[in-house]
């Protein structure tokens, strides 16, 4: 079931070049395997000097596929080796099942909330120790902002999760990508938080 056809969303970033200003539209793979093998790719390059998860757990290597009905991956680490679980944040059961019903204007407190959801529903599975969610998009308009994840990392501290660690990653490709940790609480990401109001999310189709 997981290497069929799976429908994504529009992942797309403004780039400026020597020539213009180019709008460049991600293309993904084709089944669930494979997405989530881009994104433990690009979960795993990078410096320390620009990716939490690097800083936090030195180089990334060995990424290796587990078992079906098992955690994602396992990875080696400074620390030894951890497994490497992935979840994708699309709440599309609130917009009858399709990326193209997602609003670009969010609630700024229902976004935060359905994050935790899923981040609570991977929990309840009980995977044990050692265990990191990298969580992944791809959809333009269901990207979480920082000011947004830190709300998130506020709410884990006082409920904190089964897993060691939390990211979020935003990649278009192994070598364009952006990740943010929410758990444990990263000291060098500090700035402002927004708990309520409306947020535009993305840019239009």
């Amino acid at each position: 079931m997981a290497n069929q056809k799976k429908p994504t969303g529009i992942s797309a970033s403004i780039r400026i070049t020597s020539s213009g200003v180019h709008r460049e539209v991600a293309e993904f793979p084709q089944s669930k395997n494979e997405i989530e093998r881009l994104m433990a790719e690009a979960f795993c390059a990078g410096k320390p000097t620009l990716n939490p998860q690097i800083a936090h757990y030195g180089n990334l290597t060995n990424l290796t596929s587990q078992p079906e009905n098992s955690l994602d991956f396992r990875i080696t680490t400074a620390y030894g080796d951890k497994w490497l679980e992935l979840a994708e944040f699309a709440p599309l059961a609130l917009f009858h099942g399709r990326y193209e019903n997602v609003p670009i204007e969010w609630d700024i407190s229902e976004i935060r909330d359905l994050f935790l959801s899923l981040i609570k529903e991977k929990g309840n599975k009980g995977y044990g120790e050692g265990v990191i969610l990298l969580i992944y998009k791809t959809h333009n308009s269901l990207y979480v902002p920082p000011p947004i994840l830190r709300c998130v990392t506020k709410e884990l501290a006082d409920h904190p999760p089964p897993f060691e660690a939390i990211y979020f990653i935003s990649a278009h490709s192994v070598e364009h990508s952006m990740t943010r940790q929410i758990w444990p609480e990263d000291l060098k990401n500090q700035g402002p938080t927004f708990h309520s109001g409306t947020a535009i999310i993305g840019i239009e189709q």
